[in-house]
């Protein structure tokens, strides 16, 4: 009976329209809409009871995802950007296979680009002990007056804004100044007292010197150093018991009369 009603009422409400703008009963008996209705209320059953479920699976953490390995991700990357530079390098002298790899390279590397991982060079831009590079070396450059990046090495790659490898470079730097050359030393003023002080020259020279050359010492000879005389041996020690020679007694000297006593004894 209800419905009835409802389909009694849906024709009046079509009614109301121009007959151009009606539309036309479904095609279902009494059965199908009676298991249309069935499966309407299933679903609702089902949609109440999911709702009061849906709170205890919100506080449910999601399941952890593996997270990718940074180095070999870095390796990949590298490895990616060193092979582009080598085929970028050949310039016009590169075959259409050698441009054709490029490409293919390019569209690499922009779709890691796109997925988060960035892979920064770094010619040319000015190095400082602040930055997080590593510099291998260090090398003069007469046209810089900055330190500089002159090569890149390895790359710095960021994965979603975070660092997972560190650049390895080579520094230009300016030529070192030359030092400054050492001033000369001043002279010291001679005083006035100094001045007085000091002899004229050919003041204590000999009269009759002249102002010539003075003489040069006369060097001593020198003394031949021949061979040290040998010392002389000392007396052995007499026993105790040996008999002292005998000493001979000097003979009194003779007196030689003069001619004094001649004349003495011719005159008595």
């Amino acid at each position: 009976m209800s419905g009835r009603l409802s389909r009694l009422r849906e024709d009046l409400r079509q009614r109301r329209h121009h007959r151009a703008f009606r539309i036309a009963p479904l095609p279902w008996d009494e059965p199908s809409r009676e298991e249309l209705e069935r499966l309407l209320a299933t679903v609702a059953a089902s949609v109440a009871t999911a709702g009061t479920a849906a709170p205890d699976t919100a506080l449910q953490p999601p399941p952890a995802e593996d997270p990718l390995d940074a180095k070999a991700l870095a390796d990949a990357a590298t490895n990616l950007w060193r092979a582009q530079r080598r085929l970028t390098r050949q310039g016009e002298a590169a075959s259409s296979r050698s441009r054709q790899t490029g490409r293919y390279l390019r569209s690499c590397r922009e779709a890691l680009d796109d997925a988060g991982l960035l892979v920064q060079e770094h010619e040319g831009d000015a190095f400082h002990t602040g930055r997080s590079l590593e510099a291998l070396t260090f090398q003069e450059d007469a046209s810089l007056t900055a330190e500089t990046v002159l090569e890149t090495i390895r790359p710095t790659i960021y994965l979603h804004g975070r660092r997972i490898q560190m650049g390895q470079v080579i520094v230009g730097c300016p030529p070192a100044p030359e030092p400054a050359p050492e001033p000369a030393p001043e002279a010291t003023p001679v005083s006035a007292s100094a001045s007085a002080s000091e002899p004229e020259p050919g003041a204590g020279a000999e009269p009759g010197a002249g102002s010539g050359p003075a003489r040069a010492p006369v060097p001593a000879p020198a003394v031949e150093s021949g061979p040290a005389p040998a010392p002389v041996p000392a007396p052995a020690p007499e026993p105790e018991d040996a008999v002292p020679a005998s000493a001979h007694a000097p003979a009194p000297a003779r007196e030689t009369p003069s001619s004094s006593d001649h004349e003495r004894t011719d005159h008595a």
